[in-house]
């Protein structure tokens, strides 16, 4: 199926917390330029089931929600392409998200078992969903694979190739790291996905001083001896931490020994060196302090490290599970991939501190994927052939559901600590 001859082409990851669009032109496949926003929804709540419950308590919230995320898509498009006419849309994203896009009713997600209304990809005109800024272009929304697992991932297996027939020996696991965090493995044949609700701390949600990744986060966070240094988003003084940043302070800072692997931050008393001037004991647990300015106060809480082996801790538990699923352990897995606005900043090696991955996991990553999720609905956007792929990988990957999985609570509870 070849690509389009002429015109252009957004292509957009609609995530929990950012829509990214990506302008590509449909003759050659380059893509142009790129824009995010914040996902306007966020008013109705910050993760999906608040959204979800805001439906079904109100029952305007429901058009009033996909109005926000066309008007987002409306606003990237403008600003990707004010001079130029949009032939094809597609969009990418978790279950919840793609229902509220084409106005299907999200109360199945309100219970168990989160059956989605539809699964099948769909394809129509802009204009049939609210898309105002290019009304003729044909739109196609990725297929579902089940419950929160949806054409975000499946938009991550096709930006990797796993239907590929030569690919097929492969065994490979893909992490996409967000508010809803998805695990995709790959064992022979055989695809297995999984969705860990991670919650929003590893984009700066319900952090202390947590923000999203933008100027004025700390983004990252080197222990040299009892200096600390810090390393902010477009320079300048600090105003927060995003979610790289929070892994990354963490991490240095269980190197450092001011935090257990247990996550509990030490006294200050009982901190050698200079590092205990970092550490404000409260009573609701100790505080590290990142930066003292004018104009803000950047720390790092006892909750907010809870916050984070709770998100940490469902990825570990969900990825063991698959492996599980597919018989397989650490060692018999080629190649891990780390997918994600928010997995593209930071290291492997953070992953491996807080305990994500582990040793021989850490040991099979490569170089961070980036919006994979995106990639993806790019691939769509230029070939009928990859959309045809999409279904059918949606049709043939296994939905596991991590809260009816026998032992995915002991794997939990067993995961907390930082411990690789």
């Amino acid at each position: 199926m070849g690509l389009k001859k002429t015109g252009y082409g957004v292509a957009f990851d609609v995530g929990t917390t950012t829509i990214v669009g990506a302008l590509v032109d449909l003759s050659s496949g380059e893509r142009i330029n790129t824009l995010s926003m914040p996902n306007p929804q966020a008013r109705w709540g910050r993760d999906l089931i608040a959204r979800v419950r805001a439906t079904v308590e109100d029952a305007g919230a429901l058009t009033a929600q996909r109005e926000a995320v066309c008007s987002a898509m409306d606003e990237i498009i403008r600003g990707l392409a004010p001079d130029g006419e949009i032939f094809e849309i597609t969009a990418a994203g978790n279950s919840v998200m793609e229902h509220i896009l084409l106005g299907v009713s999200v109360e199945n997600f309100s219970k168990v078992p989160y059956k989605p209304v539809f699964k099948e990809a769909r394809t129509l005109r802009a204009a049939d969903v609210g898309i105002k800024s290019a009304p003729e272009a044909r739109l196609f929304v990725f297929p579902l694979i089940g419950g929160f697992i949806g054409g975000d991932t499946v938009a991550v297996m096709l930006s990797l190739g796993m239907g590929e027939a030569e690919k097929r020996p492969k065994t490979v696991l893909a992490i996409d790291i967000g508010t809803n965090s998805e695990i995709i493995l790959k064992s022979g044949d055989k695809l297995f996905a999984a969705s860990a609700a991670a919650g929003p701390a590893f984009e700066g949600g319900e952090i202390e001083s947590g923000m999203t990744a933008t100027k004025g986060a700390i983004s990252g966070v080197k222990i040299d001896g009892d200096k600390v240094a810090l390393q902010a988003i477009g320079g300048g003084a600090a105003r927060g931490v995003c979610g790289s940043g929070l892994i990354s302070a963490v991490s240095a800072f269980i190197k450092a020994g001011v935090i257990e692997a247990s996550g509990r931050i030490l006294d200050p008393g009982e901190i050698e060196d200079n590092l205990s001037t970092k550490v404000k004991a409260g009573d609701n647990g100790n505080s590290i302090i990142l930066y003292r300015g004018p104009s803000a106060t950047v720390e790092i809480k006892q909750a907010d490290i809870r916050s984070l082996q709770t998100a940490k801790s469902a990825i570990r538990a969900g990825i063991n599970i698959l492996m599980q699923r597919a018989s397989i352990g650490p060692g018999d897995i080629d190649a891990v991939y780390v997918a994600g606005a928010f997995g593209s900043n930071i290291a492997a090696e953070g992953l491996k501190a807080i305990g994500i991955l582990d040793e021989i996991l850490y040991g099979k990553t490569g170089e961070p994927l980036g919006d994979a999720a995106l990639d993806g609905a790019q691939v769509a956007l230029l070939s009928d052939g990859a959309k045809e792929e999409a279904s059918k990988l949606a049709a043939a990957t296994k939905y596991v559901s991590l809260s009816g999985t026998p032992g995915f609570q002991d794997e939990f509870i067993k995961n907390m600590d930082f411990s690789p």
